[in-house]
């Protein structure tokens, strides 16, 4: 694209009549128009050959020239660390055309203000928006790289609960195994399901990223029977939180229950945080085959409830990874709702 770009103002430079009036001129005036090829590759370069050009044919300028010397400026802004160097060069060439071009095709009265002020703020406007996406974008994937680290460490500690139980069953088993043939056989049935239960956190685990220098927490994780304490906890902080447990509740995988408190954890943090303490209410609806959470407020209902993104990225990486989805939105009556749906996996199966 750029060499497209600079082939037509090329081009379009040799359709005009001065070009043709002289050798060393005519080289000038084509040089500033073949030069933007490399206008991102080198923006510095190229605004430096435009106003040589400027200054060494400064009454012989054509509106080919003149595109080419604003594609240079703008470039230069957005694309070079350089700022004052190209803040430099952008006002000799307008200075040098204010003073010297009264001759030129392009109105010199109007080019300081065409070149400096409006590319340099467009260049340097787009060059800030740049760098404020690239900085969101790298935040929310560190916030995701260090909320899969916690998943990681919350599931090594269900896997390894997981296999000590099977090494004490199987030892168990192996001790009564000759005098209680049907108790042992239970054992070690118990010992398989919990071997599948493992097998499958850790298939979960894979591919996650491990913070190894991170200390692991020493109490357990916190699952679907601590969802209470954490309520009356919020309304020991002073939010009006009510709790609803629909259907029968069911047992359910360890990694599935930490999720669901995680989920239920981050949505009141938010709430809380952004809807200034606003009365909600927390919803447990067990369905056929899936849990179902949803974490609904009364406040503005404004997507600045779900705070900087970062907690709902965290909150729909817990519900993916167990099959689920996770939906957050404003209500049409007033607050902010999160759904979330966990299809139901029973431990040990």
């Amino acid at each position: 694209m750029d060499a497209a770009l600079a082939l037509v103002l090329t081009g379009w430079a040799l359709g005009t009549a001065d070009v043709w009036g002289g050798g060393g001129r005519a080289a000038v005036l084509l040089a500033m128009t073949v030069v933007i090829a490399w206008y991102r590759r080198a923006p510095v370069a190229v605004l430096s050959a435009e106003v040589a050009g400027i200054m060494a044919v400064p009454n012989h300028l054509q509106l080919p020239q003149g595109v080419a010397v604003l594609f240079a400026a703008y470039s230069a802004a957005f694309y070079s660390d350089r700022r004052l160097v190209v803040a430099g060069l952008l006002i000799v060439a307008a200075v040098f055309l204010q003073a010297f071009g009264t001759q030129a095709t392009i109105p010199s009265g109007l080019v300081p203000v065409l070149l400096v002020a409006p590319v340099w703020l467009a260049g340097s406007a787009m060059r800030r928006r740049q760098q404020r996406a690239d900085r969101l974008e790298y935040e929310r994937e560190d916030a995701l790289r260090a909320e899969r680290a916690r998943i990681a460490r919350e599931l090594h500690d269900v896997v390894t609960h997981s296999v000590s139980l099977m090494v004490l069953q199987t030892g168990a088993a192996r001790q009564i195994m000759e005098h209680d043939e049907s108790r042992a056989r239970a054992m070690l049935e118990s010992v398989e399901a919990s071997g599948r239960s493992a097998l499958e956190e850790l298939r979960r685990m894979l591919g996650l990223l491990s913070d190894e220098d991170a200390d692991a927490p020493l109490a357990p994780q916190p699952g679907l029977t601590e969802i209470p304490v954490l309520v009356e906890q919020v309304r020991a902080a002073g939010l009006a939180v009510e709790l609803r447990v629909e259907g029968q509740p069911q047992e359910v995988s360890g990694g599935v229950a930490i999720a669901a408190y995680r989920i239920v954890q981050e949505a009141l943090t938010n709430v809380v945080k952004h809807a200034g303490g606003a009365e909600s209410r927390v919803v447990l609806r067990w369905g056929d085959g899936a849990l179902e959470l949803e974490i609904v407020d009364r406040g503005s209902g404004t997507e600045s409830e779900a705070g900087d993104g970062r907690g709902l990225a965290g909150m729909r990486e817990r519900a993916a990874m167990y099959g689920g989805t996770l939906e957050a939105e404003p209500v049409p009556e007033r607050g902010f709702v999160v759904r979330a749906r966990i299809p139901l996996e029973r431990a040990g199966v």
